[in-house]
């Protein structure tokens, strides 16, 4: 039997990627505007690309879990 029956898993699997993108963005936000001690330019490069693809992640999840309907 196919995982697929319906296009719902197929829905639920994209609503899951969003929900890890917001999750993502969410401590990507927290941890570049939370205070503490300066960091390194490499790092602070990578906690932005961290960002984006967490809100890559969030915005692609959301519409394709739209397109599902």
């Amino acid at each position: 039997m196919s995982d697929n029956q319906g296009g719902k898993s197929e829905k639920q699997r994209y609503g899951k990627i969003a929900l890890v993108g917001a999750a993502a963005t969410v401590l990507a936000i927290i941890n570049l505007w939370g205070g503490g001690e300066a960091q390194s330019q490499p790092v602070l490069i990578l906690e932005y690309i961290a960002l984006a693809a967490g809100l890559f992640a969030l915005i692609g999840g959301l519409i394709l879990s739209m397109m599902q309907r």
